[in-house]
């Protein structure tokens, strides 16, 4: 497993348009994550080309998206990530991600700006 820590703006902005894969609240040991890419993905037909795990904490994206209130993150909440175009057929992961929790990183970035719009104009 290969960690790569997000920590500036420019890093979530490239998961957002790689519509990573995502888990929020969820962190990896290597057991987990061998677990993870033999059941989740590989039993789903879709193969990891790297090992790459992409971290978000929930500071970052609450520093980067302006997130406040109950729309925002626990600033220690760990959010994990997988590119799409560093797998072998992510069509096999869309419906099965609903099981794990799983859901795409522009969606979780666009369903938090539409609450911070809709608090703006109340």
């Amino acid at each position: 497993m290969n960690i790569i820590r997000c920590t500036q703006k420019e890093d979530l902005e490239d998961l957002y348009d790689d519509n990573s894969l995502t888990f929020e609240g969820l962190t990896l040991g290597e057991k987990e994550y061998n677990l993870l890419k033999t059941k989740f993905f590989e039993g789903n037909g879709t193969k990891l080309l790297t090992d790459n795990v992409y971290v978000v904490k929930g500071s970052l994206m609450n520093h980067v998206y302006n997130l406040t209130g109950k729309n925002a993150y626990q600033d220690d909440l760990t959010i994990i990530c997988f590119k799409l175009a560093e797998m072998e057929n992510p069509l096999g992961i869309a419906v099965p991600r609903f099981e794990l929790g799983g859901r795409w990183f522009n969606d979780v970035v666009d369903n938090n700006a539409r609450r911070e719009q809709e608090k703006a104009e109340r």
